[in-house]
């Protein structure tokens, strides 16, 4: 653990030198590649980096819906994701997006298999333009995970948060996104995973290196987070190397300090090591307050 933690502060020293004009490299919005599907849904199973993810976005997504809450997922993906947090809180349901079908039909067989089904409705769906039926639904809080970086544009990406804002203006939803941001160095990402996930299976690691290449960077979501009136979110990114960021915001009728329902569930040795890295590179003053103590069962 010490040389991963060296070689993230070489890294984020060397991104101090490199600049910030990189370019964005956008990637496919929709992705209808089998096979790009299955190696997805299966990492999100077996790799300890995509599963500390989840955790992470399970522990502060959760903070933010009350007791008995619903959640819409927008890009819900093969489901794994919002499997973690439906398994840590199993008192709420969820609407789950995505406009890839064989995503969805991943994100079925992973609930089914988990015994979690009956508590999430999938809907094929574009997150730039909701259905009136889904938009209409009642929820208390809005996620979106590993999505954004998957939109084409800035228009696109607009007509998103745009949705995204009224759902939160109708609902008074909380709103939580988590995504990669694009680091200044194109070597940068690839030479982490070398040096701290030297297993990575090669396709999947093209994949995470095309995601992180075609991230917006934090400025750039800011300025069209205020575009669209979500300019009074919170903001966080993970130190030192600004792999990662986070935005959210609390239901408007939170109740603040209430402690939500969480269930513990035990992670192997190597989730749980990525997990606590990634808790420490985001930090905790100003994010969601994760649960504690946890409900054992």
């Amino acid at each position: 653990m010490l040389t991963n933690l060296w070689t993230i502060f070489f890294l984020a020293l060397r991104e101090l030198r490199d600049g910030d004009d990189r370019a964005r490299t956008p990637e496919p919005m929709v992705i209808d590649d089998r096979a790009a599907v299955r190696r997805f849904s299966e990492g999100g199973a077996t790799q300890a980096a995509m599963r500390s993810v989840y955790d992470f976005n399970a522990r502060a997504l959760s903070a933010l819906i009350p007791e008995g809450g619903r959640l819409l997922d927008l890009g819900v993906g093969a489901g794994q994701a919002l499997a973690y947090l439906l398994h840590r809180r199993p008192d709420i349901t969820a609407i789950g997006l995505d406009l890839s079908s064989p995503m969805l039909a991943a994100a079925e067989n992973t609930l089914a298999q988990q015994g979690l089904a009956s508590r999430v409705c999938l809907t094929r769906a574009d997150i730039a333009e909701i259905p009136p039926a889904v938009a209409s639904e009642p929820v208390d809080a809005i996620s979106c995970l590993w999505t954004l970086h998957q939109l084409p544009d800035a228009e696109v990406l607009t007509a998103a948060l745009r949705q995204i804002g009224a759902l939160r203006d109708r609902h008074g939803a909380a709103v939580w996104l988590l995504d990669f941001q694009r680091l200044a160095s194109p070597r940068t990402f690839p030479d982490l995973l070398t040096a701290t996930e030297p297993g990575y299976p090669g396709l999947l690691r093209e994949d995470a290196i095309a995601s992180e290449a075609a991230a917006f960077r934090a400025a750039e979501l800011r300025g069209y987070l205020d575009t669209v009136g979500l300019g009074d979110l919170s903001q966080r990114r993970t130190w030192p190397l600004r792999l990662m960021q986070a935005w959210w915001a609390s239901a408007r009728h939170a109740a603040p300090g209430h402690a939500r329902p969480w269930t513990e569930v035990p992670l192997d040795p190597a989730t749980r090591r990525q997990a606590a890295l990634l808790r420490r590179a985001f930090g905790t003053s100003g994010l969601p307050r994760p649960i504690r103590p946890p409900v054992r069962g």
